[in-house]
């Protein structure tokens, strides 16, 4: 996934690059303030002035001046104030300046009307631009030498008059609008952008609801309207109101963004957000109380000084914040913060202590810088976010469109498992509904010749009818051992056991064995072997070779009618590998069911002929055979004409050991077997072929019934253990085993039989390290365990055993 990029891994190139920005933003937005604020000109400046409140005494006083009405109450104040300048020559151009008349007032320039507020004396209090005075002086009005200005001023609860200046119209006017521009056109200008500012990042919190935007843009929209409040030309409340919910407002923005800075550093304080909470809001409550114990002004100044105290708090928590992380935003958090408390301070400085009584705001200004480089901070992190999201949502959109097709592909898998399930089950239920009369068939004639020998018929038709009944169940057991080979090899029971072995000479005896059947349907077997003397053995399981080459016959048997079979082994190229062909001159298999043929019961139909014997399960069992044993198989064909089906063994140089160099097996005469199945039938069976073999058989239906037998002999020995897997009462052939090595000895050589293919009793039996063998088990195959177990050494003693425990 890609990383996000994020300003915390700058280098100091690009971090000096930012503070450059920073001081280079800062000087550009405060030198419109600091400009109107350190004018400089030829003017006169007069801060005396001899000023008389009603009819009280005349008294000298300081320019800027302000007289209150007694105890804070709006009652009519009137005061006259004279000054005087003396002018060494008369100039053209003589103009009168002053930045702050808050008051409705008279001027007179050496006892001569040169301005006239006063008609409306309760009107509320200049503001904004009506506060400055750029007026003209007549050139009959002045005169060389002293020249007395008088200003008689009245308002509601107070008046105030700031220095006068007296020079010419061209650098008044400079002064004048360097005054209207830093402290009203300027303000307007600042609230109007962070006003904006705060409405977009209010959108964004709107759409991401996070607190952290919601509390700046509030704080920064109450801020824009502050500012914008304090410079509107006309008051919007009456003068305690307006003081009240101006001083409200800028307690709020404070809180604002004081919490905003704290949250943003990552502290998270719930008592000081309550407490700044609290404190904002119960701004008007305090003002209102003061207002009426008539101390609203100096209450006013108090409060605002205990909040540019909080804002050193957010100064505290930004500062942490740079420190901690060391990037842009830090520093741009540290700077802003740091020019907006001192500006704060000089402004409140400036106003309680009187030095100017109009005078502009910088903190505003600073308002501007913080509110500016926050939001950027905040909208870049919303557009970094954004972008973020969009990388996100296409890695999404890949991987929805990933795992789509996945489960496209999953649905096609499935699909395709449901239908050949499905065919699966079609052709099993095809073979129930066809094999059953197959499997049937043999069972129903061997029950006829079965009662037509325990009948009435004359001795000379026994043996014909023995031999029938052997025919019936030579048959019945192909088609049981069909089933057993297939499920053995689902099951997993087959592993290869590859050694070199002479195939010439198990063709040769294959040859001998079909050639009867084949002369009895008036067909001829020919065996072609040209290996030469190059290749005398392959490497391969001998019994499972066997097995893909017998049913390879028989297939080849069952559908010649004329003709002939020819089995043929022939080296394959120069390669030391034989291939191993059976051909025939049978019916030929159309090209659309070639691939069939290898299926589970499948049998090729053909109109004219009856259906074969069988299951349809030999050419199904040799796909699976040569498959396990890595075997290529191919088949050709041609309808009318015959088939062709070869594999290939690969030749090898090793010797197979000769019978006559393996150690002579034991004689089995009077070897002790101890016999374990709950089935009486196979138990019963089982003891009397053990007993042709001229064995000793101690046969039981469990472990402890094969005790009791060889305690009833003397000296009763025990050579061997042949169990079933699956006994009665949910025990196994492998407790069996357990309990008899325990009584008798352990090393006896055991082994399990069972005709369970399932999983479990396979693992169970793998996991047992006991031989195994699968029902039905052919005699030799048991015969030569036997023999086997015979050679390991001296049988076990039960008294023996016995005597020594």
């Amino acid at each position: 996934m890609k990383t996000p990029r994020t300003l915390r891994c700058e280098g100091p190139a690009a971090v000096r690059g930012h503070i450059v920005k920073v001081f280079v933003l800062t000087l550009l937005l405060l030198v419109l303030p600091f400009a109107a604020c350190s004018f400089e000109d030829e003017s006169r400046e007069i801060r005396m002035a001899e000023r008389s409140v009603g009819d009280g005494v005349p008294a000298m006083v300081r320019l800027p001046d302000t007289v209150r009405a007694p105890q804070g109450s709006q009652r009519r104040v009137e005061a006259t104030y004279r000054l005087s300048v003396d002018l060494a020559e008369t100039p053209r151009d003589t103009t009168l300046f002053m930045s702050g008349l808050i008051a409705h007032a008279t001027i007179r320039w050496n006892g001569h009307l040169i301005e006239d507020r006063s008609q409306r004396p309760d009107d509320p209090l200049p503001r904004s631009l009506a506060r400055l005075r750029l007026l003209d002086i007549p050139e009959e009005f002045v005169r060389t030498g002293e020249n007395v200005i008088e200003i008689r001023a009245t308002g509601p609860g107070l008046v105030s008059i700031s220095p006068v200046h007296v020079g010419t119209r061209a650098s008044l006017e400079s002064r004048y609008e360097h005054r209207a521009l830093g402290g009203m056109v300027g303000p307007a200008i600042v609230a109007a952008i962070v006003g904006s500012l705060a409405l977009c990042v209010l959108l964004l919190w709107i759409k991401l609801r996070d607190p952290l935007y919601g509390y700046f843009a509030v704080g920064s929209l109450a801020w824009s309207l502050h500012t914008a409040w304090m410079v509107f030309p006309r008051p919007l409340l009456s003068a305690p109101h307006q003081t009240v919910w101006t001083v409200s407002l800028y307690s709020f923005f404070v809180a604002m963004l004081v919490i905003f800075c704290v949250r943003f550093s990552g502290w998270r304080w719930a008592w000081f957000d309550r407490g700044a909470w609290i404190a904002s809001l119960s701004a008007p409550a305090v003002l209102y109380a003061a207002g009426a114990l008539g101390y609203l002004d100096g209450t006013a100044q108090v409060w605002l000084l205990s909040w540019i105290g909080v804002v050193a708090v957010g100064l505290a928590a930004v500062t942490r914040y740079a420190w901690t992380h060391r990037n842009a935003e830090g520093l741009l958090l540290v700077s802003s913060g740091a020019i907006a408390l001192a500006f704060g301070v000089r402004d409140w400085l400036v106003n309680y202590g009187g030095a100017d009584n109009n005078h502009i705001s910088i903190t505003r200004y600073a308002g501007l810088l913080f509110v500016v480089f926050v939001a950027w901070m905040l909208i870049n992190r919303f557009v970094r976010a954004s972008r973020e999201l969009e990388v996100v949502n296409s890695e999404l959109e890949q991987r929805v469109t990933s795992k789509s097709a996945e489960l496209t592909h999953a649905l096609r898998l499935m699909r395709d498992a449901k239908d050949g399930a499905e065919a699966a089950n079609r052709a099993k239920s095809t073979f129930l509904a066809a094999a059953s009369h197959d499997l049937r068939q043999p069972v129903h004639a061997l029950g006829l010749y079965m009662a037509a020998l325990a009948g009435d018929g004359s001795r000379d038709d026994r043996p014909y009818l023995i031999h029938r009944m052997e025919s019936s169940l030579a048959a019945l057991e192909t088609m049981f051992d069909s089933l057993l080979d297939l499920s053995r090899m689902d099951a997993g029971v087959i592993v290869p056991q590859a050694v070199p072995f002479d195939i010439k000479h198990m063709l040769r005896r294959l040859a001998d064995e079909f050639a009867p059947l084949c002369a009895s349907k008036g067909l001829r077997l020919s065996l072609r072997i040209s290996t030469g003397a190059r290749v005398r053995h392959v490497f391969s399981d001998p019994v499972l070779v066997e097995r893909i080459v017998r049913n390879l016959l028989s297939n080849a048997l069952k559908y010649t009618s004329v003709g002939g079979v020819l089995l043929t082994c022939r080296l394959r190229g120069s390669k030391p590998i034989c291939r191993v062909q059976v051909w025939d001159t049978g019916r030929g298999i159309p090209e659309a069911e070639r691939q069939r043929v290898f299926e589970e019961f499948y049998q090729v139909a053909d109109a004219g002929q009856e259906r074969t014997d069988g299951l349809g399960l030999g050419l199904s069992i040799v796909d699976r055979l040569c498959r396990l044993l890595e075997h290529p198989l191919a088949l050709r064909s041609t309808v009318g004409r015959g088939s062709c089906f070869s594999f290939d063994v690969p030749g090898t140089l090793k010797v197979p050991v000769l019978a006559a160099q393996l150690a002579a097996v034991p004689a089995l005469d009077g070897f002790a077997v101890a016999v374990v199945d709950d089935d009486a039938a196979v138990r019963e069976s089982m003891e009397i072929l053990l007993r042709r073999w001229h064995l000793r058989v101690f046969a039981g239906a469990t472990a402890e019934d094969v005790i009791h037998r060889l305690a009833s002999e003397r000296e009763g020995t025990l050579g061997a253990i042949v169990a079933d897997y699956r006994l009665r009462d949910g025990r196994t052939g492998i407790e069996a085993i357990h309990f008899l090595r325990a009584r008798i000895g352990d090393r006896i050589p055991a082994l399990l039989v069972s005709g369970d293919s399932s999983a479990p009793a396979l693992d169970s039996m793998r996991a047992s390290g006991f031989d195994c063998l699968s029902k039905p088990v052919p005699a030799a195959r048991l015969r030569s365990w036997l023999a086997a177990a015979a050679s390991c050494g001296r049988p076990a003693s039960l008294t023996e055993a016995a005597r020594q425990s």
